[in-house]
């Protein structure tokens, strides 16, 4: 469009644009035959479609969004050339799903690793770097699943899709708190350990010889080197 002929109070090319009022009726037509389009390649390439992606199902949901999006609304674009970018996304797809089956390698370079995030009750900040994931949204996920302290956690594990899956501990040990400090009053009420400390950055008890003293020991974390503690929740 030339300088000269754009105009703010011009609300029929804000509107409407520079086409027909009858292309709008083949937007509705163009649409539905998209819109069965993507219903029949997100069947084809399976169920966990439906599901939490994984990286390889992401970037075929953003290659088939950026397929139709042209065609819906473009009056000079066909919809002939979605179709086949649509059909190459699914070939692929469902060729590097079966490759993955045959191969734990392939399966974790096309799709990547699962992460320990807590392991027996303590924080790994080593694997939150890496994922680049902070220790409150770690937290959050347990809040999220009932969990009151580290205590009671035995492993949680990011997996390659990003779903978090928890394992709890059968017996459960004093550990950290994951209800957040300004939440005074429910943090407060929480039952401690008089003699059990844990590190308030990643959840590690303090060492056998620190235990049985009224004070806060003077050591520093094994785990994450911080020499923060405070009393276990029960």
């Amino acid at each position: 469009m030339k300088t000269d002929e754009f105009k703010l109070k011009d609300l029929h090319r804000i509107l409407i644009g520079d086409v027909p009022g009858a292309f709008f009726i083949e937007v509705i037509l163009r649409t539905i035959i998209i819109y069965l389009m993507l219903i029949i390649a997100i069947r084809l390439m399976g169920k966990r479609m439906a599901l939490q992606l994984n990286v390889t199902e992401m970037t075929a949901m953003v290659a088939l969004a950026a397929a139709i999006g042209v065609p819906m609304q473009a009056p000079d674009r066909g919809i002939l050339p979605a179709a086949v970018i649509a059909m190459v996304v699914v070939l692929a797809e469902r060729s590097i799903t079966r490759f993955t089956l045959k191969s734990q390698s392939a399966e974790t370079l096309f799709h990547g690793d699962m992460n320990l995030l807590i392991e027996d009750s303590v924080i790994n900040y080593d694997c939150l770097k890496y994922v680049s994931m902070s220790k409150s949204l770690v937290l959050q996920q347990l809040r999220a699943q009932g969990i009151g302290h580290l205590g009671e956690v035995k492993r949680l594990y990011m997996e390659s899709s990003g779903a978090f899956s928890l394992v709890k501990l059968d017996d459960p040990v004093p550990g950290l708190s994951v209800i957040p400090e300004n939440d005074k009053d429910f943090w407060a009420a929480e039952e401690r350990c008089i003699d059990v400390y844990v590190c308030t950055n990643c959840g590690n008890q303090a060492s056998q010889d620190a235990k049985g003293k009224a004070e806060i020991p003077n050591s520093t974390c094994e785990r994450c080197h911080t020499d923060k503690w405070e009393q276990a929740v029960k």
